[in-house]
C-alpha cells in the first residue's frame, strides 16, 4: 500500500512511522520544511515541501499512484480541499480528513462532506474526550478500550505489590483465575514486551488483558483495582477537548462538573453552551481561585490544556490537595514513561488516540475493528475468520503462531471464549489478536494467505 499524508505535525509523523514499520510506502507533505527535517532518511519515506491543497504539489508527490490519502494538517479547509483534489484529479480510492471545527462535525453535514470527497472524518478532540471517558471509571488503568460492541473490554493495568498475580507465570495465572473469563495479551516491562512463559510477573509490570464485559469487576479485584465511575469531576482547560469532555460527562449524568478556563472569551462560550457544568474563569495555578475550590468535593481532576507541563503540574497540584484520582493529556513520550504513579493516575496521548482511530478506518477485508496501544508496542485486531484461514486447521496447540502474535480469545455466538490448547477456531468466529508493531504481515498469513489487513 502507498499512503500519502498531508501534514507533518505529531499525528502525521506518528502515522508515517507506524506505516513504515509495516513496510508500506509513505509520502509526507507539509508546507513548512522545518518539521520534515531528516524524516526522509530516518523513516525511509518521501517528503515534499508544499501545500497539500495544491494540485501541482500532489502531482509532484506522485498522487496518481497512491492508495490512501490522509489529510491531517491543522487546517480544516486545507484538509477538505486536499481530499477533494485527491479524488477528483488523482482518483485516490480512500480519503480521510482530520477536522477540528465543531461545525463540520454536526451529523447533518455528513452528506455535504461526502460530496466533497471526504470518506471518513476524524476529530482529535472528540476521539480524545471519548478515550478519557473510557478511562475515568478505572483508576490507574494505562489503557482502556471497548471491543465487539461492548462484549469484550481491553484493559492495561499496572501490577501493584498487592496484586495476586505477582510472582506468577502465565501458566500459573491460568490455573489461578479459574472461571474468571479473561486472557493476558501482553506484558510490558521497562517499555519492552516480555515473554511470561517462564518469567513471573513483577510489581510495576503493565499487563494488557482481554476480559468478557460481565467479568470486568472480578478481574479488577484480582489486580487490586475497583470500578468506580466518578460522580464529580474537575476539568482544567476548556479548549476543544475540555469542552467535548464536559458535554460527554453531562450526557453520562455526571452532574457535579466544574471546568476552569483562563481565557475570558472561551469561558463565556463554555458557559453558554454547557448546561450542567459550572464554568470558572481563571488560571488553575491561581492560589486565590484554588482557595475557593473545595477539592474534597471532587473525585477526579482531568487536565486538558495544550501544555504537557501544565497538565502534569495541575494533576500534581490536585493530588496534593487531596484529589483521589487524576488524569492528564500528554504528548511527550518521556513524560508518559516516567510520570505515571508519581501523582498522575492516567496519562492519555492524543496523538496515539488519533493514530488508533485512523488505523481502524484504514483496515479492510475481514478486520472488523482494532485498537492501537498508547504505548506504541502494537495493536489489537478484531478479525472475522474465513473458512480458508490457516488458524482453522486444527486445535490451537497444533497451529504455529508466529512471533509477535498473541491470540486473545474468540467470540462465538455472542460468547467470549479465552484461548486454550484444545480450542478449534471456526469459520465465522471473531478472533482478537495482539499484533506487536512490525508483525501485521505475519498476522495476515495466520488468518488466510489472501487476506490483506491494509
Amino acid at each position: 500500500m502507498k499512503a500519502m499524508i498531508a501534514g507533518a505535525g505529531q499525528v502525521g509523523i506518528a502515522l508515517a512511522k507506524y506505516l513504515r514499520t509495516e513496510n508500506h510506502d509513505v509520502v509526507l507533505i507539509d508546507s513548512d520544511k522545518t518539521p520534515l527535517g531528516h524524516l526522509a532518511e530516518q523513516l525511509d519515506i518521501q517528503t515534499i515541501v508544499g501545500s497539500a491543497s495544491s494540485p501541482a504539489v500532489l502531482e509532484r508527490a506522485g498522487a496518481e499512484d497512491v492508495d490512501v490519502f490522509l489529510a491531517v494538517t491543522g487546517n480544516d479547509e486545507t484538509n477538505i480541499l486536499a481530499c477533494c483534489l485527491a479524488k477528483s484529479m488523482f482518483h485516490i480510492s480512500k480519503r480521510i480528513a482530520r477536522l477540528n471545527s465543531a461545525e463540520y462535525l454536526v451529523p447533518k453535514y455528513a452528506d455535504f462532506l461526502k460530496e466533497l470527497s471526504v470518506d471518513v472524518v476524524v476529530s482529535p478532540e472528540i476521539e480524545t474526550a471519548t478515550r478519557v471517558m473510557a478511562e475515568v471509571s478505572i483508576s490507574g488503568a494505562v489503557d482502556v478500550a471497548s471491543l465487539a460492541n461492548d462484549q469484550v473490554q481491553f484493559i492495561g493495568l499496572k501490577c501493584r505489590k498487592n496484586c495476586a498475580l505477582v510472582g506468577k507465570t502465565v501458566i500459573e495465572i491460568r490455573r489461578l483465575i479459574g472461571d474468571v473469563n479473561f486472557s493476558i495479551l501482553a506484558v510490558r516491562r521497562k517499555n519492552q514486551l516480555i515473554d511470561l512463559t517462564d518469567v513471573p510477573v513483577r510489581a510495576g509490570d503493565e499487563v494488557y488483558i482481554l476480559v468478557a464485559s460481565g467479568h470486568l469487576e472480578r478481574v479488577l479485584d484480582i489486580f487490586g483495582y475497583t470500578y468506580t465511575p466518578p460522580k464529580s469531576v474537575l476539568i482544567f482547560g476548556g479548549g476543544h477537548v475540555g469542552f467535548q469532555l464536559a458535554r460527554m460527562l453531562e450526557k453520562a449524568d455526571v452532574h457535579n462538573v466544574t471546568l476552569i478556563e483562563k481565557s475570558e472569551a472561551q469561558a463565556k462560550f463554555l458557559a453558554e453552551h454547557l448546561k450542567e457544568t459550572l464554568v470558572l474563569y481563571g488560571d488553575g495555578f491561581d492560589d486565590v481561585l484554588l482557595d475557593d475550590i473545595n477539592f474534597s468535593s471532587y473525585q477526579m481532576a482531568i487536565a486538558t490544556t495544550q501544555s504537557d507541563e501544565d497538565n502534569i503540574l495541575l494533576s500534581l497540584l490536585a493530588k496534593r490537595n487531596g484529589m483521589e484520582r487524576t488524569c492528564a493529556l500528554i504528548h511527550n513520550d518521556l513524560y508518559k514513561n516516567y510520570m505515571q504513579g508519581l501523582g498522575v493516575d492516567s496519562l492519555i496521548d492524543p496523538d496515539s488516540v488519533m493514530v488508533s482511530s485512523i488505523l481502524q478506518h484504514l483496515r479492510k477485508g475481514r478486520v472488523q475493528g482494532g485498537y492501537f496501544l498508547q504505548s506504541g508496542l502494537g495493536e489489537i485486531l478484531e478479525v472475522s475468520v474465513l473458512k480458508t484461514a490457516k488458524i482453522t486447521r486444527g486445535p490451537l496447540d497444533k497451529i504455529k503462531i508466529p512471533d509477535g502474535i498473541v491470540l486473545g480469545g474468540v467470540i462465538r455466538n455472542g460468547v467470549f471464549i479465552r484461548p486454550n490448547q484444545d480450542l478449534i477456531v471456526q469459520e465465522g468466529d471473531t478472533v482478537f489478536v495482539f499484533v506487536a508493531t512490525g508483525h501485521v504481515a505475519d498476522a495476515e498469513k495466520l488468518f488466510t494467505v489472501e487476506l490483506s489487513f491494509f
